[in-house]
């Protein structure tokens, strides 16, 4: 599919999103309502757990939901369709409609964004995108600038009743913040003012192909480039401004963006960043700290002038995006539970080292792979990233993969990746369903110090931690 075209109709037109309580889905619904569109949608996730609070935040923006079975498109006779590459050839919505334009999710955003006189600053990469969307949007708008954010995550700076935090606009936006995504390559759909890029991980594809998806992300940007250090090869070619950061500070270069002198407290976490001082966040984590230093080396591109002082404490207003390692509450004996939205192997190796940061060891995991695909795909880098996170009073458990409909093959299977890790001599097991992962929380959880819920996509896992702490 051309993801450039067709042309997106101009607002008031009626639109109608398939698969609308999507994370990207349901924000593009909020940009496309704030412009003055008449938007309509359906999910065929719409009674899962999770998601009430959502959808009731879409309806009091103006926005109506059908089920997912084609009368909501033959009630509204929309302009056009709307689209994730997670919608099927088959999909009722499309049958209803066979003669209406079909936009792809992301061609109908970069074409809404074009309309509004503001730059684009587009974030990419495998892993931590989300985090940097909300934190470089939250640091903007706590430094006076007017901007506009759509984020594949609920920033909770921008989170209230009427709105969950996956999009916020000012009335006249100057900047406009966006997560692009690589695992159907459509962020080179964007032609971004500004693109920061803070990593090439391992998922959906091999490493080979994401840097070149990367790298022609990377071309597409026109003004200026934030990126990891060791990533700045793939942007070579580009005659833009650039901004380099760092995980780790570098003695050959003294300026470089990175984060100095980590020190992780109860509070969060502190650090020096060369030529700004001293910088704080309520965040968890050392990877938090290089996030924070992809902000600051994405400030340093744009052409404003705010004080040292200033920006640190822009940086430390960022409150966090729910299910990026957040503490849900406590089991019954007072043990944590955290929920993130680990799931390719570097983010999982994250989450372990700031669980172990924070709360010590042995530790007790949960991980339900988001497709089979993916988890082919992870599977070695997989065994590696746990080699060197988990240790052996850890405990590590596949929950089954989490099927969200579509083609697939069913292979492989949690158990069969488990029985793998084993035979690695790692502490990990499979688990047939929550019900036995509760039995094992409720015979062993008690000498964890902490029960982190690692998985993306599935709707039902923060529900699931909420309801482990009501046990």
């Amino acid at each position: 599919m051309d993801i450039q075209s067709p042309t997106l109709p101009f607002p008031p037109a009626s639109l109608f999103l398939v698969g609308i309580g999507g994370i990207g889905m349901s924000a593009l619904a909020q940009l496309l309502a704030w412009q003055g569109y008449r938007v309509a949608g359906s999910d065929r996730g719409a009674d899962e757990p999770g998601k009430a609070e959502l959808y009731q935040a879409l309806q009091q923006q103006g926005v109506k939901l059908y089920p997912q079975d084609g009368s909501g498109v033959k009630a509204e006779k929309p302009d056009a369709l709307i689209i994730s590459s997670a919608v099927e050839d088959g999909n009722p919505n499309l049958l209803a409609m066979p003669a209406r334009p079909v936009i792809h999710r992301a061609g109908a955003l970069a074409q809404a964004l074009q309309r509004i006189p503001a730059p684009l600053i587009a974030v990419a990469g495998s892993c931590g995108k989300t985090t940097v969307t909300g934190w470089l949007a939250s640091t903007l708008k706590a430094l006076g600038e007017n901007i506009m954010m759509v984020n594949g995550g609920y920033t909770l700076n921008f989170a209230s009743d009427t709105a969950p935090g996956n999009f916020y606009s000012d009335f006249d936006p100057h900047w406009l913040i966006i997560e692009v995504d690589e695992s159907d390559r459509s962020l080179t759909t964007f032609r971004p003012n500004y693109g920061l890029l803070l990593n090439v991980g391992n998922d959906h594809y091999s490493q080979d192909e994401l840097r070149k998806v990367f790298s022609e992300f990377l071309r597409n940007c026109r003004q200026g480039i934030a990126c990891l250090k060791e990533l700045a090869p793939l942007a070579a070619d580009c005659e833009v401004k650039l901004s380099h950061f760092a995980d780790a500070a570098d003695p050959a270069e003294p300026a470089l963006i990175a984060p100095n002198a980590y020190q992780a407290r109860p509070e969060g976490i502190h650090f020096t960043v060369p030529e700004l001082g001293v910088v704080h966040s309520s965040q968890s984590g050392h990877h938090s700290a290089v996030n924070a230093c992809a902000v600051i080396s994405t400030l340093r591109l744009l052409p404003l002038s705010y004080d040292n002082d200033a920006i640190i404490r822009a940086i430390a207003a960022f409150r966090g995006v729910r299910q990026r390692f957040e503490v849900i509450g406590q089991l019954p004996g007072g043990t944590p539970v955290v929920n993130d939205y680990a799931h390719n192997p570097e983010k999982i190796a994250a989450a372990i080292a700031t669980a172990r940061e924070r709360y010590g060891s042995p530790l007790l995991f949960f991980f339900q792979p988001h497709g089979f695909k993916p988890l082919e795909f992870m599977r070695e880098a997989l065994k590696d990233a746990l080699k060197a996170s988990l240790r052996a009073d850890d405990r590590l458990l596949l929950l089954p993969v989490f099927y969200a409909g579509g083609s697939a093959s069913f292979r492989p299977s949690a158990a069969e990746v488990a029985d793998e890790l084993r035979n690695a001599e790692l502490p990990v097991a499979a688990v047939a369903d929550r019900q036995a992962a509760e039995a094992v929380i409720r015979n062993s959880g008690s000498r964890a110090k902490a029960v982190v819920v690692m998985g993306a996509r599935d709707s039902s896992l923060r529900p699931w931690c909420q309801a482990l702490c009501r046990e």
